[in-house]
């Protein structure tokens, strides 16, 4: 069993990010039943009636028995809670490519697999689904009456235009690029769903100024 836990893994490449074992977004405490008995960690179960949880927090690590894509959708939503900007993924192939293209996608840089073209394109497309759903969320907000909500969504969009530009003068590798837009479409999706004002363009920056230096540093490194 043992074995079987450990084959599927997301785990934290970083320090000074949380690796708390619970710490995980609201959605999830809602949708499953926490346990700590059945194996290490803290085991998250779909249901109260089943024996195998859907995934096991380690806190730095994630280990699930499975390649389930719902499993690890929850798996990479944790990972980026905790700010894990890069992660290694470890375990079947399956499991390794929908790990590298669910966390891509929300923004992570992710260890462990090497994606082949076809893949880099369904990425494009998640990516692309991902701003499709910024906007809607971004649209739907007046349609409630709320004045402010309007005005929100507004600056929201406008804001993204100027992170793009930003990102795309101050990043040259273009996955880096990638990667922190769509970071900040998710993150002004879950502000905008929330009503929270948002303000995605000093995140960005940051991110943007982050990857720049990384950039120089390899470059100097060479």
């Amino acid at each position: 069993m043992a074995g079987e836990i450990d084959r599927n893994q997301i785990d934290s490449e970083g320090r000074g990010r949380s690796t708390n074992k619970g710490d995980v977004p609201d959605p999830l405490l809602r949708r499953y039943y926490l346990d700590s008995r059945g194996g290490p960690g803290l085991g998250f179960y779909a249901d109260a009636r089943i024996k195998t949880a859907t995934f096991r927090d380690l806190g730095a690590r994630l280990v699930t028995p499975r390649s389930d894509p719902n499993a690890i959708r929850d798996m990479a939503a944790v990972a980026q809670h905790r700010g894990w900007t890069v992660v290694l993924v470890h375990g079947e192939a399956d499991f390794r490519r929908e790990a590298w293209l669910t966390a891509s996608a929300l923004g992570l840089e992710v260890r462990g697999y090497q994606p082949t073209e076809r893949d880099r394109q369904e990425l494009e497309r998640r990516q692309a689904a991902l701003a499709r759903k910024t906007a809607r969320a971004a649209d739907e907000r007046p349609e409630r009456g709320d004045r402010e909500g309007k005005a929100n969504a507004a600056a929201g969009r406008t804001n993204m235009r100027i992170v793009e530009a930003v990102v795309r003068a101050r990043v040259g590798d273009r996955p880096a690029q990638d990667r922190i837009l769509s970071a900040a479409r998710e993150r002004l999706a879950s502000l905008l769903e929330q009503g929270v004002r948002v303000r995605p363009l000093d995140v960005a920056k940051a991110q943007a100024v982050q990857e720049s230096h990384r950039s120089r540093d390899r470059q100097r490194s060479r």
